[in-house]
């Protein structure tokens, strides 16, 4: 079972030969995004999907397709909610680098820590796992606990708990050396966002939206959605075309969990690339900060969750996520001031369109 692919591993094709472009002095319009990505649309591919720039121009976001089932249903738009899988993980590791910057830890620390007493016995084989293991999947976590209780894979984090998650760390053994080899977990991210919530006595979601959401004014970015947000929801689809049901991700919210909308996903981008001046911008920078290096993808280093590439020496930050129905991703350029945000209603690997877009927005060849 697959859950919130690792889909940072799409994303890792080596560059095209680079050629200087000069910079655009506004922002992509709707023809020149429809070139690139409206075929996906128009060939039945994707049933839906919404197409984000920010520069220092500002910003700009383009829909395409259909918002609902229908033939004449409009597209959906920068305020249309969407599933983003694993690009919650990147809201976890601003937690915990702002955590860190508060002095509240340190990513050394051993988890155990962090969490109840006696859920890490001193015989545990996870008893040195730290935070920085966690954040840089280099935990030994397996991809999922061994002990989710849901047996639909149209939605396999169903009915699973705190509880459960605790229960299973107890017994839990690594399955790759602590600290060393990269094995993507959601079982690790599920834990860091726990312990995050622990530290500010709250919930994972509260958290985020408190402390990093509410500060950005991104008011979509939520898990329980409002009657309002549930009636700009897109329905998932699978590569047929088929309606698949929305994930309810509980225990492992850390993981997973967030909807989003283009408009909502911009702002972040915006931040994180520190266009718009913002508080959080020393953690954010924090959090990119290059932490570990995977040896099997020479270009890629993961930060704390965050995905860094470096292609001759020029780096992206970037997360993509999958879950059922749904491909989102978030890209910028830093070197450029320029991000794309790319949110799919239907399965699929896009990371290619995304780069596209990218050169797009700065008006360089990119990877």
């Amino acid at each position: 079972m697959r859950l919130f692919l690792p889909a940072l591993l799409v994303l890792t094709l080596l560059p095209a030969a680079a050629r200087a472009a000069g910079k655009p002095e506004t922002l992509p319009n709707a023809r020149a995004t429809a070139q690139l990505v409206g075929k996906l649309t128009q060939s039945g591919r994707v049933h839906g999907l919404v197409v984000g720039f920010v520069n220092a121009s500002g910003r700009a976001t383009y829909g395409f397709g259909h918002f609902g089932e229908g033939r004449d249903s409009a597209p959906p738009d920068g305020r249309t909610l969407f599933e983003i899988g694993s690009i919650t993980k990147t809201f976890t590791g601003q937690m915990l680098a702002q955590a860190v910057m508060e002095g509240r830890l340190r990513v050394t620390d051993p988890m155990r820590l962090y969490l109840p007493q006696g859920v890490i016995a001193k015989d545990s084989p996870l008893f040195w796992v730290s935070l920085l293991d966690l954040a840089t999947h280099t935990s030994g976590l397996p991809e999922t606990p061994a002990n989710l209780p849901s047996t639909d894979p149209r939605n396999p984090m169903a009915g699973y708990s705190t509880a459960m998650l605790l229960d299973y760390l107890r017994t839990a053994k690594p399955i790759a050396p602590i600290g060393q080899d990269f094995y993507y977990s959601n079982t690790a991210a599920g834990v860091a966002g726990l312990i995050l919530a622990r530290l500010w006595d709250t919930d994972y979601e509260t958290l985020v939206k408190t402390r990093l959401c509410a500060p950005l004014f991104m008011r979509d970015t939520t898990i329980a959605l409002t009657p309002d947000q549930a009636a700009r929801m897109t329905r998932g689809h699978a590569a047929d075309g088929n309606v698949t049901p929305n994930w309810d991700v509980t225990g492992l919210e850390g993981a997973g969990a967030f909807r989003s909308t283009a408009e909502d996903l911009l702002a972040y981008a915006a931040a994180n690339l520190g266009i718009v001046p913002t508080p959080q911008l020393p953690a954010m920078k924090l959090a990119q900060l290059p932490r570990k290096h995977v040896s099997s993808i020479p270009t890629l280093y993961i930060g704390l969750f965050w995905n860094v590439m470096n292609f001759a020496g020029k780096e992206y930050v970037l997360h993509a996520g999958r879950s059922g129905g749904y491909f989102a991703l978030v890209l910028l350029s830093p070197e450029d001031g320029a991000a794309v945000v790319f949110l799919s209603d239907t399965e699929g690997d896009f990371s290619d369109e995304g780069w596209k877009l990218l050169e797009l927005v700065s008006g360089k060849r990119q990877p």
